[in-house]
């Protein structure tokens, strides 16, 4: 069937040019947004774990280093510890215990404390755990304890430890707090041991030698440490006290007999870490890293002169001290970062979704000019320019293809030929382009009174041709009756008045020799001739064997 409505000459309808920018804006938006939507997805979700993992990397490291920085300053004490225990001014006084080599050692033992501000106190302590020498390095002074001053602390436990050990081995005390007769001392220092079995020249243990260090330096660089850190960070002893990091009411806690443990705490935590000496364990409260420190790595002892290590020295024993090193990061926290990374990542979406849109809408606008262009070039082959009804062009094909199917099919098939009467006295008298408007007149009011699948074309001049497919010759004649009524009876309304208008139509119908439309289309023309030379104003039907008059 044939469609007789046609397009703008100048553009396609507004609602249909929109319609056009929406479905191709569309078809280009949806796929690019679901694209840039699903890459954005698994981008921002790898780099929120990466993020994390970053995070926690970094705080691995930095724990690292904390391990690092307490091995290589322990390593300058022990370092210390053995140069004293092995010096010869120490060895003559564990043969002659004069009071004149007591001197020479205690007066070794401050000069040695006067370079060395941060050891508190060194002593030489006998088998039976009494204090024999001992110098106090307090505030930058040296005091050298009198003989009558001097403690017995064979109840202590790092006396009780350093004297079972063998010649040339090291004992490190627990990081606590130093206590003078039974007390802790006030303010509180912070201390480790480091001691050594003393043995004299016949190879017979005589005492140990201690050195106090207070490593304030130590907890410094740490704390500077930790303050680099993400997470809420605190140390720990083997015994999961808090030694730093946490509120003053905790710390020290096993110095006052408190059984408030992190490992009362976070008990999941805990036994992970007594398992491994690094790592990380998630609970619902966040991310806990951390790094087990041995203070004494015995990996890096065989440098210090005078300490002799075997080849399993690089292995901590279970006898070893160790301290943890812990960072918290907090479920809060993690929900932070990921929202701040969320909104930046909405706002970077959403400008690349934008950008889409825009490139989208560029895109969808080119097309439909594209498209809108060939329109135009289609229409302008296939439409009359004047009257926006088909040319003779698209009459001639439509024409040959409607008779095919009609002559295949055996269908009804007519055609009028319209030729309005006296045109050239309505250009003469009221100019050409009233003539032209005369000419859409005519063109719409066929129009109005045709169905969808007619084709009203112009012919050329003042004729026009309408194609009927599926129609018999009855049926044109009564559609020709109809448009001669119409034209009589609505004159055209111009500037100066009303212009009567009259047509003379001609039909004809499909026959069966008829080879082509245009067999069909002559009988029209010599029937239009006929209402023409009879008066005009009337329609004459002319089929293949009889012309009648109307």
């Amino acid at each position: 069937m044939v469609n007789s409505n046609h397009l703008n000459a100048d553009q396609p309808s507004e609602f249909s040019m929109k319609k056009e920018l929406l479905v191709s804006f569309l078809l280009l938006f949806i796929p690019a947004s679901l694209l840039i939507s699903t890459i954005f997805y698994a981008f921002s979700n790898q780099s929120q774990r990466y993020e994390l993992q970053t995070i926690q990397i970094r705080e691995e490291s930095a724990l690292r280093s904390a391990t690092e920085l307490t091995s290589m300053l322990f390593e300058q004490k022990l370092s210390d510890l053995m140069v004293l225990a092995e010096g010869e001014t120490l060895r003559k006084y564990l043969h002659d215990d004069s009071m004149l080599n007591w001197v020479h050692v205690a007066r070794e033992f401050s000069l040695f404390a006067r370079r060395k501000p941060k050891y508190a106190q060194i002593r030489y302590i006998g088998i039976d755990g009494k204090e024999l020498v001992r110098v106090n390095n307090r505030a930058g002074e040296q005091e050298i304890v009198p003989k009558t001053l001097l403690q017995n602390k064979g109840d202590r436990y790092y006396v009780q430890e350093a004297i079972k050990l063998s010649q040339g081995d090291i004992y490190v005390s627990p990081l606590d707090l130093n206590m003078e007769n039974g007390a802790i001392e006030q303010p509180i220092v912070p201390t480790i041991r480091f001691a050594t079995p003393v043995h004299d020249g016949y190879g017979t243990l005589r005492g140990i030698l201690i050195i106090n260090y207070t490593p304030e330096e130590l907890l410094d660089r740490i704390a500077d440490i930790f303050k680099t850190l993400i997470g809420d960070t605190v140390m720990l002893n083997s015994d999961g006290y808090w030694l730093m990091g946490a509120p003053d009411e905790q710390l020290w806690g096993f110095m006052h007999d408190s059984e408030e443990t992190f490992g009362k705490q976070h008990p999941d935590v805990w036994a992970t870490l007594l398992h491994s000496e690094s790592g990380s364990v998630s609970t619902q409260s966040g991310l806990f890293i951390y790094q087990r420190a041995f203070p004494l790595n015995r990996a890096k002892l065989g440098s210090v002169e005078n300490i002799q290590m075997d080849a399993a020295a690089d292995q901590p024993t279970a006898k070893d001290r160790y301290w943890f090193y812990v960072s918290h990061i907090s479920k809060a926290l993690i929900d932070d970062l990921s929202s701040k990374r969320a909104l930046i990542s909405s706002i970077t979406y959403l400008l690349l979704f934008l950008v889409t849109a825009f490139i989208s809408s560029i895109y969808a606008k080119n097309a439909v000019q594209k498209k809108l262009a060939f329109l135009r070039l289609q229409q302008h082959a296939t439409t009359d320019e004047l009257t926006n009804i088909a040319n003779r062009r698209e009459l001639q094909k439509t024409g040959e293809n409607e008779f095919k199917r009609a002559h295949r099919f055996n269908r009804n098939y007519a055609i009028l030929m319209i030729d309005l009467d006296h045109f050239k006295v309505i250009n003469d008298t009221h100019g050409h382009s009233i003539g032209d408007e005369v000419l859409k007149h005519i063109a719409n009011i066929c129009l109005d009174i045709t169905r969808t699948e007619d084709l009203l074309a112009r012919y050329g001049g003042e004729e026009f041709v309408m194609l009927l497919p599926e129609t018999d010759i009855e049926g044109a004649r009564q559609l020709a009756e109809r448009i001669c009524q119409d034209v009589r009876n609505r004159p055209f309304e111009s500037a100066n008045g009303p212009i009567s208008i009259t047509v003379s139509i001609g039909v004809s119908e499909i026959g069966p020799v008829d080879t082509s439309y245009s067999d069909i289309l002559l009988r029209a023309d010599k029937a239009l001739y006929q209402a023409k030379s009879e008066g005009r104003d009337r329609v004459v039907v002319m089929s293949v064997k009889i012309i009648e008059k109307s």
